[in-house]
Parts: C-alpha cells; sequence; structure tokens
C-alpha cells in the first residue's frame, strides 16, 4: 500500500492558500484544490521552496519527471493531471534533430505493451 499524506490539514488545523498567488500552472491549480500551501508541498516532495516555486510558475523548460511524479502522489493525482502543454511537444536539444523522427522510419515494429 502507498503511502498517502492527509491533505488538507496541517497538525489538526485546516490548510491554506497563499496570499495572492494566482494560479497559472496545472501544478498550482492542483496544490490549491488540495488545501496546501507552497511551502508545504516544496517540503512534502523534497524540493526547496525556490525551486518549487520555478516549477509552479513555469519557469523551467525542462521539469524534472520526479519533481513532477512526487508532486502528483503528495497530491493523490495523475501524474498527466499536472503536465502542461507545452511540455507535451517535441523540445529541440540538437539543431541537427529540429523535429521527432518519422515513425515509419524510425520503429522497428509496433509497440505492445
Amino acid at each position: 500500500m502507498l503511502w498517502r499524506p492527509r491533505l488538507g490539514s496541517v497538525g489538526g488545523m485546516p490548510a491554506r492558500r497563499d496570499p495572492g498567488t494566482k494560479a497559472e500552472s496545472r501544478l498550482a491549480r492542483a496544490r490549491m484544490a488540495r488545501g496546501v500551501t507552497q511551502e508545504e508541498l516544496a517540503d512534502a516532495i523534497g524540493v526547496s521552496l525556490p525551486t518549487y516555486r520555478r516549477l509552479e510558475r513555469k519557469q523551467t523548460n525542462n521539469p524534472g519527471l520526479r519533481y513532477l511524479m512526487n508532486a502528483a502522489l503528495a497530491l493523490g493525482t495523475d501524474l498527466d493531471v499536472l503536465i502542461e502543454d507545452e511540455w507535451r511537444e517535441w523540445m529541440v536539444f540538437d539543431q541537427q534533430r529540429p523535429a521527432p523522427p518519422m515513425p515509419d522510419e524510425f520503429w522497428r515494429r509496433p509497440y505492445r505493451p
């Protein structure tokens, strides 16, 4: 059985929202829906508050998968819920590969899970 934190309260007190925080990302919306502060979630997933804030404000183009997975687990949601649309697009790491390979040219056989 997976450990799931009790959401919505800290030490028996109701959780609060960070004053003035706008839900600019899917991560922010999920956190706010659970009534958890940025500081609480950063601590729960094991990252610094500045790192967490960069994730939530979409100030990183290539967020760590483990950061997002830990956030999904802590918030009790699927990872897919936290993935921004722009993160689903091809990212150019090498100018010689500006687009994904063509499936017919790249795949050797069909994928069967």
